[in-house]
């Protein structure tokens, strides 16, 4: 069933290369080459096009961060998107859509230029004998002189391995809260952060993941918890002696870091592996 369906749309997509609906006129480029319009359809991730950035730039302000993207319509692994614009003195160069994945990475899924606010994104198929499989999506804008800004938050779409829910799917209330604050200085930053359990039971040998949005943000030492990163992605386990989280209960943690210029703040914070607000 599904493969008919699948050959019957891309028959259906590769007639409407002829016509080109408004309300796709956003959608992900085609290729790193400059072209007067955005492609109609995505074609998968492509660098962002940023103007010329000096050998020595001035201390330039990164975006701010977008809207919330929201789920307009879904089509079996096809999700239209549309989010809030950043804004930032420089002008917008491009905004990339990437996905929170569980172990705390992300990845890119597709890249809207010039500053567009609306696109489709193909996203994978549940693997063979998986009924679905959710992604999270969150938006991160970048200016036209390099600078990237923070993410926004995020939005969870399910695809099904034969038939896409014809409504976005709504994810559970979390029941933890994460609040993080930085100072950041020179090549330096130091980031608390305190996580609250919402729910009604009581968390026991915590462990908080999330990613870094920009490649040059690492960890150097912390505290309150163990503290590792792999690429972008940081997890902090619970200590001996503060491995529960009561109801109601705050945590605070904390560490210090460098970065190379950009210190966003991380999208999606993830306790036990769930998300939370």
């Amino acid at each position: 069933m599904r493969t008919t369906v699948r050959t019957w749309v891309a028959a259906v997509l590769g007639a409407a290369a002829f016509f080109v609906p408004p309300a796709m006129a956003g959608s992900v480029a085609a290729d790193p080459t400059p072209s007067p319009t955005p492609s109609p359809w995505p074609s998968g991730p492509v660098p962002c096009r940023t103007g010329p950035i000096p050998p020595s730039p001035p201390p330039n302000t990164p975006p701010s961060a977008p809207g919330t993207p929201e789920v307009t319509a879904v089509f079996m692994n096809l999700a239209q998107l549309r989010w809030a614009p950043a804004t930032d003195d420089d002008g917008i160069a491009c905004y990339s859509v990437r996905e929170l994945k569980d172990d705390g990475t992300s990845a890119l899924v597709a890249t809207f230029q010039p500053a567009v606010t609306e696109g489709s994104v193909n996203l994978p198929w549940p693997p063979y004998g998986v009924p679905s499989e959710t992604h999270h999506l969150y938006v991160v804008a970048t200016d036209t002189k390099g600078a990237v800004g923070p993410a926004s938050g995020t939005v969870a779409v399910t695809i099904y391995n034969d038939i896409v829910s014809p409504s976005p799917s709504v994810s559970p209330s979390p029941t933890c809260r994460v609040e993080a604050t930085s100072t950041t200085w020179g090549g330096g930053m130091t980031t608390n952060i305190a996580i609250t359990n919402t729910g009604s039971a009581t968390v026991r040998d915590w462990r908080l993941t999330f990613a870094f949005p920009d490649p040059g943000q690492q960890v150097t030492a912390g505290w309150s918890a163990t503290w590792s990163q792999t690429g972008s992605a940081v997890t902090a386990s619970a200590m001996s002696w503060n491995g529960d989280i009561a109801p109601g209960k705050t945590l605070w943690i904390g560490f210090n870091g460098t970065h190379t210029g950009a210190n966003p703040t991380p999208a999606v914070f993830r306790l036990n592996g769930s998300a939370c607000a």
